[in-house]
């Protein structure tokens, strides 16, 4: 018997629904008028803002003081940033200027034996904050030979695995199975089949501070790729190790002294190099500061003896004396100093301009710049942009578009120095609201701008508008299949409210709804429950009847994935009490349909359809196309096991109409799946070999694990039809692993017995080209001409 797809209608928090115009008026409510930019008042000075002034030796209590005013941003600066929301991956062929590029020779030669080496796989290169982790894995990427296909990604916004994979599957063209289970097998197998160099920049930021990993699939990749690895290579770049095996480790140091002598001399700056290059430990990042200040500042004697006259006299005392390099890193307190020093000498402008655009994610443009400073010019504001690229405190990225962006410690240093950021989050809110892409939607990137208003939100603990901002994606996300993003974003809001005490809100609530739909749709039903159970319990206790009924439903849905029916049918029996007191029509006819899913489930065919007939009625009476096509794919799946063919293929075809008119791919391809069904029955193989196909096409750009499962196992039971047994074996072992992963023994069963039935030797048998065989064939046809 073909297996029929899942059909439950997951209920969510309706109470939730955002409609967009009113959410845009809501947050202009709040807007500063966005035409005054003296509403902006970012605090240039609100910490560390006295510079160190004194030229030759400073006591005891001075150099106390200066500890004292930076100790607060060593301490961020030696912290790891983590990602606090996921992001979109920054991914191109490697834009990082190797100018002025020094030395690193012992460092290249090691990587170079690595990736010539066939039982190496994941190359690592450790440093802090401004090392050159990035630019040597640029200089990697650019000039090693071999790996025709290369892909860069930049990770540290927080990029989900799926973000990943997809794109780095796109470039080297391989197929992308949209499915976020099935992504890490799909990106080995891609490596696998070929000689590639793929770079995961910053992967510190995709680390928890037990240094875990805080997006999912990323420690199952790299395992996965130890284990099997191939003539490809992976590189990453990290402030932190990984609590994981298989890398090849570089620790970064700083650049020898030749090497540093020739970066200052390349830079035109003068004085005793070698002192000061061993002076700072050949720090890349710090060298590079003080060699473009002195130029900015002094461009006809950049000399080394200048430091003196922009406060930095005393730099040597500073970075050799107990009290200071007794507890912080010499690097990062020469770094303070230096960017102490370069930001005091940038005009208010600027001050005010790497103040305010530190509050956004990634590189920016001179428009969402402009954004935050509306009373100057794009071309003033580019300019200044320029201007403060030449003194190493951004970067300038050319990728069809002038962008701008920080490196990593740069933008902590600015951060801190920002102090309160407020009205800067408030601001990139009004500029991404302005600049939302309308729907119709496609992929995750049509809804960039939503994700980075959440975040902002988030940033400014406003975590209630954070989850409409949610609400207004949140049907992309289900549709496209992005559940581990919805299961990050929530979770995020949970423990937010959670930690402020926030626990019995609506909101809240419907987040733990949330959560366990979609680790329902990834197959994961036991943690589905506890979600479900945790958003009931708010329930009850704040007295949300119809959240109740839905949290019910839920639970139902769960046990019915899991085939124990009679519990399903006690919590949709549940739940449909609830919504027929509070007269919730919507909620009474989808209890109704997932009832007549559990009683198809226990073989009670005649409740079945009397429960599918009242809520068909509902639906049609309240002009809810969704439920009308379930209610009548149900009724299709009764009539299929009653053995009325003809009937279930109408009821089918109604479906699959409305489920395209509507883009409901999830009923779409159930539809599609329960129509390769009943040809299988008519023996009409090959049409249902092409349904089961679509069916699992589709199943497998939402990931939805079940119904992969269901069409895979379909698809081998036509295929053993047809003598394709083999293509049968193979389709068989796909269902089998799928249903293991969700640990549904009954159909796992089914599975291993058709893979024992087809592994076994056959018995000589007369070839089916005989004339028994030519019969068996004619009759077959025969008899599929009569039932049509």
């Amino acid at each position: 018997m073909p297996l029929p797809p899942s059909l439950q209608i997951c209920f969510c928090d309706r109470s939730h629904n955002i409609q967009h115009n009113f959410y845009l008026l809501k947050i202009m409510a709040e807007e500063p008028n966005p035409t005054n930019s003296n509403n902006i008042e970012m605090n240039v000075t609100a910490s560390g803002d006295s510079k160190v002034t004194q030229v030759g030796q400073i006591n005891a209590a001075e150099v106390k003081i200066v500890v004292e005013r930076i100790e607060p941003i060593l301490e961020r600066l030696q912290q790891i940033p983590k990602a606090e929301s996921p992001g979109v991956l920054k991914a191109w062929k490697t834009q990082k200027s190797l100018a002025y590029w020094q030395g690193r020779k012992a460092e290249i030669a090691q990587i170079q034996r690595w990736l010539t080496d066939n039982n190496t796989f994941l190359i690592g290169i450790e440093g802090i904050g401004g090392a050159g982790k990035s630019m040597l894995a640029a200089k990697i990427y650019e000039e090693i030979a071999g790996f025709p296909k290369r892909f860069w990604g930049d990770v540290s916004n927080g990029a989900s695995f799926s973000d990943l994979a997809r794109q780095v599957l796109r470039e080297f063209g391989f197929p992308v199975p949209e499915e976020e289970a099935k992504l890490v097998e799909a990106l080995v197998r891609c490596l696998r089949s070929g000689e590639f160099l793929l770079i995961i920049d910053n992967l510190e930021s995709l680390l928890q501070p037990n240094r875990q990993w805080g997006s999912l699939f990323y420690g199952e990749f790299f395992t996965a790729w130890v284990e099997f690895g191939g003539n490809s290579k992976v590189i990453v770049t990290t402030r932190e190790r990984p609590e994981l095996k298989g890398f090849e480790w570089l620790p970064l140091k700083g650049l020898q002294v030749d090497e540093g002598v020739g970066l200052l001399t390349a830079l035109g700056i003068r004085g005793d190099l070698a002192e000061f290059v061993e002076l700072v430990d050949g720090h890349p990042l710090l060298l590079r500061l003080v060699g473009d200040l002195l130029k900015e500042e002094y461009p006809q004697d950049p000399d080394l003896r200048r430091l003196a006259d922009l406060g930095l006299g005393n730099l040597r005392q500073l970075l050799t004396d107990p009290q200071v390099v007794g507890v912080h890193r010499r690097e990062n307190v020469g770094m303070v100093l230096v960017l102490d020093a370069s930001f005091e000498r940038l005009s208010e402008l600027q001050k005010a301009l790497l103040l305010n655009i530190s509050v956004y994610r990634g590189a920016v443009d001179s428009a969402a710049a402009m954004a935050m400073l509306p009373g100057s010019s794009a071309v003033e504001i580019e300019g200044e942009l320029r201007n403060i690229v030449k003194r190493s405190l951004l970067v300038e990225k050319l990728n069809g578009k002038r962008r701008f962006e920080f490196q990593p410690v740069v933008l902590e240093y600015v951060r801190y120095k920002a102090g309160d950021q407020t009205q800067a989050h408030q601001r990139a809110i009004y500029y991404y609201l302005l600049n939302v892409k309308q729907k119709p939607w496609q992929t995750k990137e049509d809804i960039k701008e939503h994700l980075e208003i959440f975040y902002h939100w988030y940033q400014l603990e406003k975590y209630n508008w954070a989850f409409d901002t949610l609400r207004v994606c949140n049907d992309l996300l289900i549709l496209r299949g992005y559940y581990t993003t919805q299961i990050d974003l929530y979770s995020q809001l949970i423990e937010a409210w959670e930690k402020i005490g926030e626990k019995k809100n609506l909101n809240h609530a419907a987040a733990f709804t949330s959560l366990g739909n979609a680790c329902h749709s990834l197959g994961q039903y036991q943690q589905a429950m506890t979600w479900h159970e945790e958003s009931l319990h708010i329930k009850k206790e704040i007295g949300d009847y119809r959240g109740q009924g839905t949290s019910l439903g839920n639970l139902g849905n769960a046990y019915d994935s899991l085939g124990q029916y009679p519990l399903a049918i006690e919590y949709y029996h549940k739940s449909l009490e609830i919504f027929q007191k509070i007269g919730d029509r919507y909620g009474e006819g989808t209890s109704l349909n997932n009832l007549g899913i559990a009683s198809r489930g226990l073989k009670q065919y005649p409740q079945a359809i009397s429960f599918f007939q009242k809520s068909l009625k509902i639906f049609e009476e309240i002009g809810e196309r969704r439920g009308k096509g379930n209610s009548l794919t149900g009724l299709g799946n009764i009539y299929y096991l009653l053995g009325q063919d003809q009937q279930s293929i109408e009821y089918y075809q109604q479906s699959v109409e409305i489920f395209k008119e509507i883009g409901d791919l999830s009923g779409e391809s159930n539809s599609l799946g329960n129509l390769g069904n009943v040809y299988r029955s008519l023996e009409n193989y090959e049409r249902a070999i092409n349904y089961y196909q679509q069916s699992l096409q589709i199943q497998r750009k939402i990931g939805n694990l079940r119904g992969q499962a269901n069409a895979w196992f379909n698809l081998g039971l036509t295929l053993e039809k047809v003598y394709q047994e083999s293509d049968a074996l193979g389709a068989y072992r796909n269902a089998h692993e799928r249903f293991e992963e969700m640990g549904l023994n009954a159909e796992l069963a089914l599975c291993k017995n058709a893979i024992e039935r087809l592994s076994q030797p056959k018995a000589p048998v007369v070839s089916q080209r005989g004339f028994w065989g030519w019969l068996r064939r004619l009759w077959r046809w025969v008899r599929a001409w009569f039932r049509r």
